[in-house]
């Protein structure tokens, strides 16, 4: 076994001018000796691109890098397959150009994959800076750092399908089971939610205990438009999910944790008042059986349209947890 495979950073900046640096940083700071790294400009309108090519005559990297610079911006799933498929390594890393790879996540979660043979991913904790300057971890933990709750590990498949119990930012892919499960699908806006449950539903996921991220949370991050009012581009993306999540379903508990799914991204998707999206959530969750008094008030809010999402938008400002 090799001590210190090669591991491939995709790197996807766009405009991204005023966090890019540091996320370049930490790519120094990882000490690990068998990098090639993919860094993708994709199509920034600010000073991302020329941020990135000073960085790089500056710090002349010792690990091997490309650079791809998009005059026109590519969906994301599409350009990250498009780059993965000239990559090498043995183990695969997703960096937005807005997160930071904390010291060590590298070798720490390289190691935990070698000692789990057969497993698709390694995930650790994440530490989660907002806007407000307030930090916190994606797990409970002690004042003192300790863990301070379960993380449950293995066969993950239900807990992914009804919520979020990982972080995506904080995965390493084993390479080879990328590819087996067929990439990112290309279809969708964004692919972490897809691309762990298609990984979930055959394969182990392991858990290593350290920090290995830090995210930024701010409002003109993708993700940040999950739930954008009238206009989500995500939200088709995970009703599709969940319609291929019902394909795969094997079990009766995994059709409740995919209705359990479906009745929060409906609340969601009524909130912000994508009612198109909305109503599609609510027929797949007719298909699974659902019934009760929150699925009627949700169809009726659904039939009526009743828009309350500036009340929600204000909330979600408020309380950007």
């Amino acid at each position: 076994m090799e001590s210190k495979p090669l591991v491939t950073v995709i790197l996807t900046a766009f405009n991204q001018s005023p966090f890019i640096v540091e996320t370049l940083n930490s790519l120094l700071s990882q000490g690990y000796p068998n990098l090639e790294v993919f860094i993708i400009d994709n199509g920034s309108k600010d000073k991302t691109k020329q941020i990135i090519l000073d960085w790089l005559e500056t710090h002349k990297p010792s690990f091997k890098f490309s650079t791809f610079f998009r005059d026109e911006t590519m969906p994301y799933c599409q350009s990250f397959n498009e780059i993965f498929l000239k990559s090498k390594g043995k183990y695969l890393i997703d960096l937005s150009g807005d997160d930071v790879i904390l010291p060590g996540h590298i070798s720490s979660s390289v190691q935990k994959l070698q000692q789990s043979i057969g497993a698709a991913c390694c995930f650790s904790d994440v530490l989660m800076e907002f806007p407000n300057g307030k930090k916190r971890t994606f797990y409970k933990r002690t004042a003192d750092g300790h863990l301070n709750q379960k993380v449950k590990i293995g066969d993950i498949y239900s807990s992914i399908v009804e919520r979020n119990p990982v972080s995506s930012v904080s995965l390493v892919f084993d390479s080879s089971i990328f590819t087996k499960v067929g990439g990112y699908d290309e279809s969708l806006s964004y692919e972490d939610f897809d691309i762990m449950v298609r990984l979930a539903r055959d394969y182990q996921f392991v858990y290593s205990n350290h920090i290995g991220i830090k995210k930024r949370i701010h409002s003109k991050s993708f993700s940040a438009g999950q739930y954008l009012p009238k206009k989500s581009e995500m939200l088709p993306s995970t009703l599709k999910v969940c319609q291929k999540i019902k394909k795969m379903n094997r079990r009766p508990k995994e059709d409740k944790a995919l209705l359990r799914r479906i009745l929060f991204e409906t609340k969601h998707a009524l909130l912000s008042a994508n009612f198109e999206t909305a109503r599609g959530f609510i027929s797949l969750a007719r298909e699974l059986g659902a019934k009760g008094l929150k699925f009627s008030m949700y169809n009726s809010w659904a039939n009526m349209k009743m828009d309350i999402s500036g009340l929600y938008l204000l909330f979600k400002k408020i309380n950007p947890r």
